[in-house]
């Protein structure tokens, strides 16, 4: 009979429990009878599994997208086939290792308590064999994981070594190659400055299209000169003016005391006082002057204009007519120099991939071998180099194998009674102890019929060709039954359950 749960009304499983049931190879029928600490031990059997699934999901879509994936890429392939692969890892650990290791631990349970039935030691040779071949399978796993994880960990002294053998191999084109591509920038460069003076001097002609347009005078030889005297004497006035105010300012810090540079610091009109003072006297002489100078430049100009006659507008026909064709002429410059400018941007940002692809298509060239094939042979010689990197190495793949067996480990090596795998054990052994009595029973039934009774139940024709029933005409004959040996022996042939030997 079952026992009953000493703790209440029998427990029921929700969605998540259901699930971590279904992974730990554990029934629900069976486990509503046991005590909370089964549910315990199902649950983190369960839950410890989920956690290996999810880091070997990690791991197997790391490894994948490092072997068959371009640097930052993404592909769902690798992520749903590493799923598959922890899937079907997680499917095998709760079949054979889950299922059977409840089974072997009540069997285990009720040999402690008195009834071996373990089927003796034929049953555990198979057992360890199983387990074995998925320590075998976990030890494989973690060698592949400690040989990628080391591949990442050290992936940029791989990548140093990989290019400097590469830049070894190839050292006589680096130089050809960046004279060919540094040649190619310095073109470029000499056409943008070649075509920026053009557009310069196109711009430049423009203005002075559109100022005789404006002003027909201002092509006039004596008035350019008059123009340019009376620009510079502008810069003269205001330099004398910032002058000016410099001096008074000098002069008025003197008078107050106030200590600078330049300055006594002493109130009063003393000596550098008075030198201020005469410093303001010439700067205002000076400025007054460029500005009687600045006033005659600019009435010379006037002059100079009333002069020209104000019918002639020749100058300014023939400025407005040559404007649109500098106009245009400018603008295509312009453009051409903005693709020369884009050329040359292009150039000297691509400098390093012209040279490389300049030293890829040289006959002579060796390939940049990055293949996982050279990762693994320059780690290797890392590990015997250095023989920490050794360690490391050793220590991932220890970590590694007990991440992934962790389940199996917890589920093997530690001991938990568990009412739950004794149940199972027990059910197990008497429904085949049901299954033999119930074919002794049959059997000695078929006995006790006679010939026609015994070929009719075989499917031979009776006499009259017509079949008749034969099982529960006769009631079946009662067994004695008792509790099984502690060491139970196959029985004699003959046997009807009962330890009587009949004939066959």
């Amino acid at each position: 009979m079952d026992m009953p749960d000493p703790h209440g009304p029998p427990r029921k499983a929700g969605p998540w429990m259901k699930l971590l049931m279904k992974i730990a190879g554990v029934t629900g029928a069976r486990l509503e009878l046991c005590p909370p600490e089964d549910w315990d031990n199902v649950r983190a059997i369960g839950e410890i599994q989920i956690c290996v699934w999810l880091y070997l999901s990690w791991l197997l879509t790391l490894i994948g997208h490092r072997l068959f994936a371009a640097p930052g890429q993404i592909r769902p392939e690798i992520i749903v086939v590493a799923a598959f692969l922890a899937t079907m890892l997680i499917a095998i650990d709760s079949y054979v290792i889950m299922r059977s290791g409840w089974h072997v631990e009540g069997l285990m349970a009720l040999a402690r308590g008195g009834l071996d039935i373990s089927g003796g030691i034929v049953a555990r040779i198979k057992a360890g064999i199983f387990l074995c071949v998925r320590i075998a399978l976990s030890i494989g796993l973690a060698q592949l994981t400690a040989v990628f994880v080391g591949t990442l960990i050290y992936a940029k002294d791989i990548d140093a070594q990989i290019q400097g053998a590469y830049l070894k191999a190839n050292a006589h084109l680096v130089g050809p190659a960046t004279a060919l591509v540094d040649a190619g920038i310095k073109r470029a460069t000499d056409a943008v400055s070649t075509e920026t003076k053009r557009a310069n001097e196109l711009a430049s002609q423009v203005a002075a299209l559109r100022q005789l347009e404006v002003d027909p005078s201002s092509g006039n030889p004596e008035i350019q000169d008059a123009q340019r005297e009376l620009t510079q004497l502008i810069a003269e006035k205001t330099a004398a003016d910032n002058a000016v105010q410099s001096a008074q300012m000098r002069e008025a810090e003197e008078f107050g005391g106030i200590k600078g540079p330049g300055t006594s610091g002493q109130p009063g009109y003393g000596l550098r006082w008075r030198a201020a003072a005469q410093e303001t006297k010439e700067a205002k002489d000076h400025a007054r002057d460029v500005a009687a100078e600045l006033n005659a430049a600019r009435n010379r100009l006037d002059a100079l204009r009333k002069q020209m006659p104000a019918t002639d507008n020749s100058a300014r026909d023939r400025a407005r007519a040559q404007l649109p064709g500098f106009k245009n002429a400018l603008v295509a410059e312009n453009g051409k120099l903005t693709t020369l400018k884009n050329q040359l941007a292009t150039l000297t940002t691509g400098r390093d991939a012209a040279i490389r692809e300049a030293i890829e298509n040289a006959p002579d060239h060796v390939a940049y071998d990055n293949g996982f094939l050279a990762q693994l042979k320059v780690l290797e010689r890392m590990a015997q180099q250095d023989h920490k990197i050794l360690a490391i190495l050793l220590l991932v793949d220890f970590v590694s194998f007990g991440f992934e067996l962790a389940a199996v480990l917890a589920k093997i090596t530690s001991f938990v009674p568990s009412t739950y795998a004794m149940i199972i054990a027990r059910d197990g052994y008497m429904r085949a102890v049901r299954m033999v009595d119930e074919m002794v029973d049959e059997l000695d039934r078929r006995d006790d019929l006679p010939p026609d009774a015994a070929s009719a139940s075989e499917g031979g024709p009776e006499p009259n060709g017509a079949p008749q029933a034969i099982f529960g005409t006769l009631p079946p004959p009662k067994r004695k039954r008792g509790r099984p040996r502690k060491h139970p022996q196959p029985p004699l042939k003959g046997s009807n359950g009962s330890g009587n030997s009949e004939a066959a």
